[in-house]
């Protein structure tokens, strides 16, 4: 008898892996404060009016928690 797959490894949609650099321009992360530093001022990349935030998520890849409706 063949073994069968648990439905949800079944029904699950591999994503292709992309080679995307997701790293914010000019910036290093600092793992002693866990947080992005951006070089030119040297300050957080929170704090820092030069960077602005994303305005959208389309470009964020679908993992499957937030999928509803499927």
């Amino acid at each position: 008898m063949a073994k069968k797959k648990h439905i949800l490894l079944a029904r699950a949609h591999v994503y292709e892996r992309r080679d995307v650099d997701l790293r914010p321009p000019n910036c290093d992360y600092d793992l002693l404060v866990g947080a992005w530093i951006y070089r030119p001022t040297g300050r957080l990349l929170v704090e820092s009016a030069e960077i602005q935030p994303p305005r959208t998520k389309k470009a964020d890849v679908e993992t499957g928690e937030d999928q509803k409706g499927y």
